[in-house]
């Protein structure tokens, strides 16, 4: 008879996955880590590069964090909706994402391929479109990883791109709402609606690489393993393949058993605007 007969093979936790005290103890065991349409939704910090207007002592150009408050009444003190401001880049975990994905001029860098993307950076200035939204999410991810499953495996799906993004910024996300009659309705901010919106973010999978090969180093550096011989976590070796889905699918699924009478295919011919990350 089956041994396994009448057991759980699974169990849901409902837990932090960011928040590695939430995963126990450092298991050694080798292991694989499933994320589906993960990365997109995972927090992400506005960050600015302040130029002419505003510069350090040094005459260098500086990094400016956002913070999102809330905004109360003064009667009785509800909320009346949100603001962002900017303030100097403080906060440890956007540095460690810059200082992996790199921090120079060219990351701020913006291309238009979109008429109404451009009316938008008319209207509101080119100072909101300079705005890059930094994963740092995925790296407190990739780190919590690295340090309490440092055998693992990830294999992550995701978007690379998503269209009609009305919000301003690099790497900028989605926002979306359903209006009355179930009509999709993309906003150009996050402020508004809030938890009433889908909110995601598209990957770029290569800072994604360099974010996974930094999270690693630095786990080796801290739990006392072989450091890096120049010192630097962000020279670490990559160790990622990043494949699109159709390539995947070309690879391991059965494409006979999901090709339809008239030979369409969605496992290789739908998700064009999404790849694996193969750690």
């Amino acid at each position: 008879g089956d041994n396994n007969a009448g057991r759980a093979t699974y169990s849901v936790e409902r837990r932090d996955a960011l928040d590695a005290a939430r995963w126990g103890p450092v298991d050694d065991a080798k292991c694989f880590v499933v994320a589906l349409e993960v990365l997109d939704n995972l927090p992400h910090d506005r960050v600015l590069l302040l130029r002419d207007d505003v510069r350090s002592m040094g005459g260098e150009t500086r990094l400016a964090q956002t913070r999102v408050f809330a905004r109360r009444r003064g009667e009785d003190n509800a909320v009346d909706g949100f603001e962002q401001r900017e303030e100097p880049l403080r906060d440890p975990l956007i540095a460690r994402a810059l200082e992996a994905i790199g921090e120079d001029e060219s990351f701020f860098a913006f291309g238009f391929f979109d008429v109404r993307a451009m009316a938008d950076r008319w209207i509101r200035g080119a100072r909101d479109w300079n705005a890059r939204f930094v994963p740092t999410g995925a790296l407190a991810l990739l780190e919590t990883l690295h340090e309490r499953r440092p055998r693992h495996r990830l294999v992550a799906a995701d978007f690379d791109s998503l269209p009609n993004v009305r919000v301003p910024g690099i790497n900028a996300p989605l926002v979306a709402t359903q209006s009355p009659g179930g009509r999709t309705e993309d906003l150009p901010t996050y402020l508004d609606n809030v938890g009433a919106c889908d909110v995601f973010f598209p990957t770029d999978f290569e800072h994604l690489a360099r974010l996974d090969a930094f999270a690693r180093s630095r786990a080796r550096r801290t739990g006392g393993s072989k450091r890096l011989e120049n010192g630097s976590s962000r020279r670490s070796k990559r160790s990622a393949e990043i494949v699109t889905t159709r390539e995947f699918m070309r690879r391991h699924a059965d494409l006979g058993a999901t090709a339809t009478g008239s030979g369409y295919n969605p496992l290789t011919q739908d998700f064009a605007n999404t790849k694996f990350f193969l750690s």
